[in-house]
């Protein structure tokens, strides 16, 4: 009993190091697709060992429903080529592994171990400056060990909103560095999003308004030593026009390559089967509609590809997230930060599905709000309450 005892930690840290660090795709990119495989693989065969050693103690069965839903009506259903099955049935047992045993690897998982890892995660990004160059991106923006600047910048809103639940002599540490390393992404979602949850932190405390100063001096200093980085990065050189009272034609760089012109290609095709959807993969990059990158859009995309009813179970879970976290705002402020960076990051991603950490993230929310001594409450508490609730949390 003492030996399982000591052993499920070291298991469950191993499982959370290969999964929020990303450590399959980073070997993918920089070393080769063997290590790659063989760290996917031992991911998932780690995941089940955790299981069998820590027996069954839930599960996310809203998660487990709206998969086999997407992947079964997608593939009934599709209209791509997709040249070998195989790859199919693995990529839908690991979905079933990491939502049916990764559970209780994240139910395990404190606070304080997520933010950590999500912080060794984020500083991945400084080492992608210094130490390592994207072979496949290398465009002057960075994400570290998540090689899109989008994931690296969803990294650092979630542990941005941990931040501010953390023990006192962490929090102004961590919203700084989670500040400093995103916007290091030059994500426009990351800004978007970081400037949404600063202003709903505002309702916890005044104090957290001097975040909004911090992150854009932090900008500012992006901008001034942009000459200095590796490689110049012209979205930064249009943000540094900008604040200096550039042209508009800066606005119009800032703005190319939008998300809704990207969306837009996909809106004929997706109305013409929107019960059913078009397939599995088919609003991938090379689908249904001739573009080499997909729709950047997990709503999009899940409507698109499997129609509307799987769509609807995710949403619906969705919305019972964001009601539970809106009655324990007070109480843990941090689950609906999260949640809402989540879901804006869902409005411009479409690799959910395949994104192992998010899906643990959203997981470990889930499981955070399952249970909350307010919840039967809700409506009922004076600000008082509230902000002793919050204070408890301190």
């Amino acid at each position: 009993m003492e030996t399982k005892t000591e052993v499920l930690p070291i298991l469950r840290y191993a499982i959370l190091a290969l999964i929020l660090w990303n450590f399959p795709g980073f070997a993918l990119v920089y070393i080769n697709d063997s290590l790659s495989s063989l760290l996917s693989y031992a991911s998932y065969g780690l995941i089940l060992v955790y299981v069998i050693l820590n027996k069954k103690t839930g599960n996310c069965y809203e998660m487990l429903v709206f998969g086999l839903l997407y992947y079964m009506i997608g593939i009934l259903v599709s209209q791509v080529y997709i040249p070998d099955i195989y790859f199919f049935y693995v990529r839908v047992l690991k979905y079933i592994i990491i939502i049916w045993g990764g559970y209780e690897v994240v139910k395990n998982t404190s606070q304080k171990e997520l933010w950590f890892f999500l912080l060794i995660g984020a500083l991945s990004i400084l080492g992608n400056i210094f130490l390592f160059q994207n072979p496949v991106a290398d465009y002057g923006r960075y994400s570290g060990f998540y090689l899109d600047a989008n994931n690296g910048g969803l990294v650092c809103l979630m542990g941005l909103a941990l931040s501010f639940t953390i023990i006192k002599p962490l929090r102004l540490f961590g919203k700084l560095s989670f500040t400093g390393l995103g916007l290091i992404t030059l994500s426009r979602t990351y800004m978007v999003t970081w400037l949404l949850l600063n202003l709903m932190s505002i309702r916890l405390s005044v104090k957290n308004a001097k975040m909004l100063l911090i992150g854009f001096g932090v900008l500012v200093l992006l901008v001034t030593f942009n000459e200095f980085l590796p490689v110049k990065n012209e979205r930064l050189e249009q943000i540094g026009a900008l604040i200096n009272g550039g042209q508009q034609s800066n606005v119009q760089a800032l703005n190319e390559d939008s998300r809704t012109e990207t969306w837009a290609r996909y809106y004929d095709v997706l109305f013409e089967n929107p019960i059913f959807g078009n397939g599995y993969h088919s609003f991938y990059g090379n689908g249904v509609v001739a573009t080499k990158w997909g729709v950047h859009n997990t709503y999009l995309l899940i409507w698109g590809e499997s129609g509307i009813i799987p769509l609807l179970v995710f949403l619906a879970f969705l919305i019972k997230l964001f009601l539970r976290a809106f009655e324990q705002f007070y109480e843990r402020p941090h689950a609906l930060l999260m949640l809402t960076g989540l879901a804006l990051f869902f409005m411009t991603n479409h690799n959910f599905m395949t994104n192992e950490y998010a899906i643990f993230i959203l997981m470990w929310i889930s499981i955070q709000v399952k249970k909350s001594p307010f919840a039967e409450k809700f409506g009922r508490f004076s600000l008082d309450n509230q902000s002793a609730a919050l204070q408890k949390t301190e």
